[in-house]
């Protein structure tokens, strides 16, 4: 009798003390299991660099497992350093030095893209009226190796005729783009190239647009970039990460109120007009399907002053295996009702 009674009991306490884990799996899932660590470096300071801080915001990393940390640097030079020194699982930039790394044996791969298009304006001060005046004009951009120095090397000179003659632009490092557009109002600089959100801010402070995207018409890139080994080794934790960015993109495009204050928290701005500008501007281009297109790499490619450059294959800088797995279990379709 007595032996049954403690089988019993040893029975009942088995029960409750699954009864009460599965509860706590319900009441608490981020910390049922301990989460996983990720850091990423953003390379940029404009809203598609955005998405991972966001993600934050949202409250999206613990729902998906993650315990991730978002340094906000503001230049693809460096984020690209960190990543290939160690210090980063993953960096969000535009890409250009990337090429460059990998192009010289390094293993670096595009994973994810939120920008198709570039979306640069060549930004001036009122009086400047045609790009022939810039000929002799200094251009800030925010690192010497980053996207908008390939841009303009590459694309925005040879457009108007600038990369030729005895007089041609000098293109100077200002840190990042604010501080390269507060030098054009300041008369420190001439001109400096900006993001549609840049733009949007800095009309305000004086600037106009001497050269629009569509003037130019480039294939960009801005998204996640990682090292073939953290795809490897860490790929369900770089998975979990992406449908976070994923879960970012759908609450911009359906829940405006909630995206425009976590913008507002990004940019340090009260401006409710331009932190709606700028969700609208989001909410449109940003796609929720983030693959990433060889034609994407072929700009980059251009870009690059490394001599194989001309022979890259833009196919072998991607990886698209893990936004292609994420779409077969469809996680995707959730957020296209």
């Amino acid at each position: 009798m007595g032996k049954r009674w403690r089988d019993v009991n040893s029975r009942r306490r088995t029960i409750v003390g699954l009864l009460v884990t599965a509860l706590l799996l319900v009441l608490y899932p981020q910390r049922a299991f301990s989460a996983e660590k990720l850091i990423c470096i953003l390379g940029g300071t404009g809203t598609r660099h955005a998405i991972p801080v966001l993600a934050t915001a949202f409250g999206l990393y613990p729902k998906y497992g993650l315990d991730a940390t978002i340094v906000r640097i503001g230049s693809g030079t460096i984020a690209t350093a960190a990543l290939l020194g160690g210090e980063a699982d993953v960096i969000n930039t535009s890409g250009p030095a990337l090429i460059n790394a990998r192009l010289t044996g390094t293993p670096v791969v595009y994973v994810s893209n939120f920008n198709n298009w570039s979306d640069a304006h060549v930004l001036v001060r009122p009086e400047v009226t045609s790009m022939e005046q810039l000929r002799s004009g200094k251009f800030a951009v925010p690192g010497l190796g980053g996207g908008y120095a390939h841009m303009l090397r590459a694309f925005v000179f040879p457009k108007y005729g600038l990369d030729k003659g005895p007089k041609q632009p000098t293109i100077l490092s200002a840190g990042d783009t604010p501080a390269a557009l507060g030098g054009v109002v300041s008369r420190q600089y001439d001109a400096a190239l900006a993001s549609y959100e840049n733009y949007m801010a800095f009309r305000k402070r004086g600037l106009k647009a001497l050269v629009v995207p569509e003037d130019i018409n480039v294939r960009w890139y801005t998204g996640l970039i990682t090292l073939e080994r953290k795809v490897k080794e860490r790929r369900r934790v770089m998975i979990q990460f992406i449908k976070a960015q994923i879960e970012t993109i759908s609450i911009i495009k359906k829940d405006p109120a909630r995206a425009r204050v976590a913008l507002k928290t990004y940019f340090r701005s009260n401006d409710d007009e331009l932190m709606g500008e700028y969700q609208s501007y989001l909410a449109a281009k940003l796609p929720l399907v983030t693959r990433v297109d060889v034609e994407n790499i072929k700009t980059l490619l251009l870009t690059s002053t490394h001599p194989a450059a001309k022979s890259g294959k833009p196919e072998e800088f991607i990886d698209n295996s893990m936004v292609e797995e994420i779409v077969r279990e469809g996680f995707v379709k959730q957020f296209e009702q």
